[in-house]
């Protein structure tokens, strides 16, 4: 629906570029320069860019650069998504009753929490496997929390833990991601620590099902099943 003026919302824009929208022009932020793309008509059929710039005119707030430039990140990641899965999978979102707020506000916000076009190309992939495949978007909007929490450098950080060991760390280890949503910690107490043989085992930090999701997402590794 158009507000008074004839220009559709900002969030309604957003679910008719995620709905109806072809996605493959949308270029890889590295290679865009904003202006100079509005002023081409690069993304006229892109509504949600469209009613940030505004008819005929070019983005000069910083502030509303940088969102574009992350939104740009973002749609550029489900370039090679169709309109019909895209359709499919908002249709279900919208139609659960625990969502008050329409998707295309949810995403735009989730958008504009992430510090930089890296988070929102993460953001995006989260997306993808979550809701576009999988219909699981309660966990996506957990994971885009676990997202919001950390800087960019912890997330690189915990990317790069090897796969055989990423599962539990010690204390030390884990301090970086304490009460993001990636960890929880297991108090240690009086266990069996070899056959016959008591002892106290030290607290460590175990993996949540929304860390292993993100961690397998963003590394392209095999999906853990949801739980």
């Amino acid at each position: 629906m158009e507000n008074e003026k004839g220009i559709l919302s900002l969030a309604e824009s957003m679910e008719l570029t995620m709905d109806k929208s072809n996605l493959s022009v949308v270029g890889d932020i590295g290679e865009v320069i904003i202006d100079a793309a509005m002023d081409d008509g690069i993304f006229k059929d892109i509504p949600v860019i469209g009613a940030i710039v505004g008819a005929g005119k070019c983005i000069k707030n910083v502030s509303d650069v940088l969102f574009t430039k992350k939104l740009i990140a973002f749609l550029f990641e489900l370039r090679d998504t169709n309109v019909h899965e895209r359709e499919e999978a908002i249709e279900k979102w919208e139609s659960d009753a625990k969502y008050r707020i329409r998707v295309g506000e949810i995403l735009l916000n989730m958008i504009n929490r992430c510090d930089d076009t890296q988070k929102a190309k993460w953001l995006s992939k989260l997306f993808y496997e979550l809701v576009l495949k999988r219909n699981e978007t309660e966990l996506f909007m957990r994971a885009e929390k676990v997202l919001s929490s950390l800087s960019v450098t912890d997330i690189i950080n915990f990317l790069a833990l090897p796969q055989s060991s990423f599962t539990v760390l010690s204390l030390e280890e884990g301090e970086p991601y304490a009460n993001s949503g990636l960890y929880r910690m297991e108090p240690g107490g009086l266990d069996m620590i070899e056959e016959g043989t008591m002892g106290m085992t030290k607290s460590k930090m175990h993996i949540t099902i929304v860390g292993e999701w993100i961690y397998s997402t963003l590394n392209g590794f095999v999906q853990p099943e949801t739980k």
